[in-house]
């Protein structure tokens, strides 16, 4: 790129610098050939060919460029060679920030893809947890329902064994109580278990 740079910039410079010259140099020398002649200046533009002319103007370009190239055409392309530096380093730079650059969007894009994906699987397991954790709620009330039911099934079927129990009491009472007012004496207590166990007998038959 440097290389193709300069040599563009020569071969430009050397066609102006050779239009320049050769065109100066046939206008004067046009000029200069009817001034001393002394012949009308006619009309129109100079621009017949003149072989002479044309050499000398070839011949005064050379001498020209090797003039300036001793004299400011070194500084000239040094300078010009490094400004032209500056600007491949300065685009050199500017490449590799873009690179640089493109590299941190691709990575800022894998990590929010990461992201993504790790915000999707923690959803994932939250709402695993949230139904592991419900279905146990709802065993564990399931579990409690249970006991309270079976605990209040036993505060029943105790309350009514009580409750027969008291009831067994009274009636056991008033049968002896009967019996000895129909027999005129008071029962032993082998009478009053028998008696008991008839009544007894008697209910849970009746019951069943």
């Amino acid at each position: 790129m440097f290389k193709s740079l300069f040599t563009s910039r020569c071969i430009i410079m050397l066609i102006i610098f050779s239009g320049m010259i050769l065109g100066s140099g046939l206008i004067g020398s046009e000029a200069s050939l009817y001034a001393a002649d002394g012949a009308a200046h006619p009309e129109g533009a100079p621009l017949q060919w003149k072989t002479d002319l044309a050499l000398w103007s070839f011949i005064v370009f050379i001498v020209f460029v090797i003039v300036l190239k001793s004299v400011a055409w070194g500084p000239l392309i040094k300078a010009l060679d490094e400004r032209e530096l500056r600007v491949v380093t300065a685009i050199e730079e500017a490449e590799s920030k873009q690179k640089e650059s493109e590299e941190l969007v691709k990575e800022h894009t894998r990590k929010i893809e990461a992201a993504q994906d790790e915000i999707q699987a923690m959803m994932v397991e939250a709402r695993s947890d949230a139904d592991r954790i419900r279905q146990d709620i709802l065993e564990q009330a399931r579990t409690e329902a249970e006991s309270i039911k079976a605990h209040a099934i036993d505060e029943i079927d105790r309350a009514r064994e009580l409750a027969l129990k008291d009831l067994f009491d009274q009636m056991n009472g008033r049968v002896v109580d009967a019996t000895e007012h129909v027999l005129g004496r008071a029962l032993n207590e082998s009478d009053r278990e028998r008696l008991i166990e008839e009544a007894l007998s008697q209910i849970s038959s009746s019951s069943n």
